[in-house]
């Protein structure tokens, strides 16, 4: 990896890529977050401490195909739990129903 950014505006993405959410970081980050101030939205960004730590050390990514989820927010986390009840043979036929059953 050579870059990333935390919630770009929309349409300047610098690549269709995202990361999402699984690092195995190395213990300096600590150090970096402890000192880092806020970043996009007002929060304070460990994208932003990753940045610094890329600047000293490697980063690898692992590109797959796949299905992922965004767990930000509680609809995201909704559609994470159902989409994975759905998908496991021993819960899919009663997650189905217990869905249809709400609607």
């Amino acid at each position: 990896m050579t870059g990333m950014v935390e919630k770009p505006a929309k349409g300047t993405e610098p690549s269709n890529l995202f990361i999402s959410g699984r690092y195995i970081l190395q213990p300096e980050i600590f150090d970096l977050l402890a000192r880092q101030g806020k970043g996009a939205g007002g929060e304070i960004q460990l994208t932003d401490s990753m940045l610094a730590l890329l600047t000293r050390q490697d980063f690898h990514a692992l590109e797959y195909d796949g299905e992922t989820y965004d767990c930000g927010d509680k609809i995201g986390l909704l559609r994470a739990n159902v989409g994975l009840a759905l998908k496991r043979p021993d819960l899919a036929d009663a997650a189905r129903a217990a869905i249809l059953s709400l609607l």
